[in-house]
């Protein structure tokens, strides 16, 4: 194909997951082999759809019950990164051209700015403000309307980009695992003040091909290319039909693509005047940051600043030693003071998630990272649980212990399970009426000289009373509890006072993997 600048320009339209997926597999070997010529594709997703990173699981991140549910089609990327939510209005941008062609560039990474600030200079045809956010997104004024990412082949890659058009934050949080645990209003609209999409930003949505036309300007304004409309080849075609049916297939969808190694794991740090809540993807076999996100009840000032700081942490080592420095020197070097949120917050959050990896040489499975809360101690298995705190709120409404200390170990209820594991162990066990009676019993027990305790309550709980656990001092571990909480249905008022009449479980098995390593 040569050095010239002449590239092709395809608009597939609308097709399903499988059909984009084997398509960009298609032009990338096309190109790769030297069939077809250097590309420009514009495409879309009918139905919506969820997508997940090359090397992501599927189960870990996204919702299959509730996309099944909502006709939401779930697939896998060719390229690695997050998952993602298409709604069917949302274009994505692809640039296919082979290293001995126009661009000439071995390192992927090298392409980020420079062809994201081309698309932004397109898009800002409609009289916006984007621009190349690094490390891989396009930004309207501190918010993300694009993200990016690419892959190779020996001879040629592809880059790709996807512009939010008119996206429902709702869906996309009930859809993807991304790390929003429960689906407040507060939380949805926090997210809106992170992400922003054309529709909102022109208070109208413009038709698809006055898009694709813009994006085009920017590139041929900003690369210095020529286009010219075309379609697939004949031999294209060919090899599309061969892969489509691949692509399709649970094996690929759903198989072992080295995706068992990446997880979401959650901290949450709090003060009189902030909470913060840090969720990290951590490739825990290579011990690398993929993506790091803080929400929360807190200000920071300008407010684009934790974006940036987000983008910032992307594929930095998960090593809080190693992260520090790197962050005082990026809040010393930011343009403009940080204030509200300091260095500190920032890695006293994300060290608590690193901290979590060490969870994994104990075989704890991954399932329950998030579930662990630690008191004033770091997980080891030097600690070892003397007393264990069982919350009311698990024995049955109706059970004549449901406010007294006790149980008949009927096994109606997890709790009766519960006792009977504890007793094993040769733990005490303590029922929980109240918070102020929870409140007396530590105190009780940090002057009987308990050393370390176990608890079960729910994570609202713990966020809220976690400086209060920390304020008397007894080192202990809290393991999260299953079904609708007081919290979600905002009585945390009767829990209070001890007078809720909802239920909950145990989560019996987390419980006797932590008495196995902590008794």
């Amino acid at each position: 194909m040569g050095k010239d600048n002449f590239f092709r320009v395809i608009d597939t339209g609308p097709l399903t997951a499988a059909q984009n997926m084997a398509m960009d597999q298609t032009i990338l070997e096309s190109c790769d082999s030297n069939i077809g010529p250097d590309t420009i594709r514009f495409l879309s997703f009918e139905p919506h759809c969820a997508l997940v990173g090359r090397f992501q699981s599927i189960e870990k991140e996204i919702r299959t019950d509730y996309c099944r549910g909502k006709g939401i089609d779930t697939n896998r990327r060719i390229t690695g990164g997050g998952a993602l939510y298409w709604d069917t209005k949302d274009i994505g941008w692809e640039i296919f051209s082979r290293f001995d062609g126009f661009f000439g560039k071995k390192n992927i990474e090298s392409f980020y700015g420079i062809f994201c600030s081309a698309v932004a200079s397109g898009i800002n045809g409609f009289g916006i403000s984007s621009r190349f956010r690094r490390r891989n997104d396009i930004e309207v004024n501190g918010k993300k309307i694009s993200g990016s990412g690419g892959t190779s082949l020996q001879n040629a890659f592809m880059f790709q980009g996807t512009l939010l058009v008119d996206i429902d934050i709702e869906i996309m949080l009930r859809a993807l695992r991304i790390p929003v645990e429960k689906l407040k209003y507060k939380e949805v609209n926090s997210l809106k003040e992170r992400i922003t999409w054309l529709s909102r930003e022109l208070g109208y949505c413009p038709e698809r091909e006055d898009i694709i036309e813009k994006i085009i300007s920017g590139l041929t304004k900003s690369l210095g290319i020529k286009v010219y409309r075309d379609k697939l080849l004949p031999r294209e075609k060919e090899i599309y039909e061969e892969k489509l049916e691949y692509f399709q297939s649970r094996e690929y969808i759903y198989g072992d693509s080295k995706s068992g190694n990446t997880f979401y794991i959650t901290s949450f740090t709090k003060s009189r005047k902030k909470v913060i809540k840090c969720s990290a993807s951590i490739d825990i076999k290579r011990n690398v940051l993929r993506n790091v996100i803080f929400r929360g009840d807190f200000f920071i000032y300008p407010q684009r600043a934790v974006n940036d700081i987000e983008s910032f942490l992307k594929n930095l080592p998960a090593d809080i030693g190693k992260i520090r420095p790197l962050l005082q020197s990026f809040y010393r070097n930011y343009p403009g003071a940080i204030s509200g949120i300091s260095c500190d917050d920032i890695t006293d959050a994300l060290g608590i998630c690193i901290d979590k990896i060490a969870l994994k040489k104990y075989k704890i499975p991954f399932k329950y990272f998030n579930d662990i809360y630690l008191i004033n101690s770091r997980f080891s298995n030097n600690n070892k649980i003397e007393v264990f705190l069982l919350p009311y709120c698990a024995k049955l409404p109706d059970c004549r212990f449901r406010k007294k200390q006790g149980c008949t170990l009927c096994g109606k209820c997890s709790i009766s399970d519960a006792e009977k594991i504890i007793k094993d162990y040769g733990i005490r066990s303590i029922t929980i009426l109240s918070f102020e009676h929870l409140r007396k019993t530590l105190l009780r027990l940090k002057e009987e000289g308990i050393k370390y305790f176990g608890g079960s309550c729910c994570e609202s709980f713990f966020l809220k009373h976690k400086e209060d656990f920390e304020r008397i001092g007894l080192p202990g571990i809290l393991l999260n509890i299953e079904n609708t909480t007081c919290y979600d249905l905002g009585r945390e008022t009767d829990a209070y006072s001890g007078n809720y009449e909802g239920f909950t479980d145990i989560k019996i098995e987390l419980l006797k993997k932590i008495l196995d390593i902590l008794s």
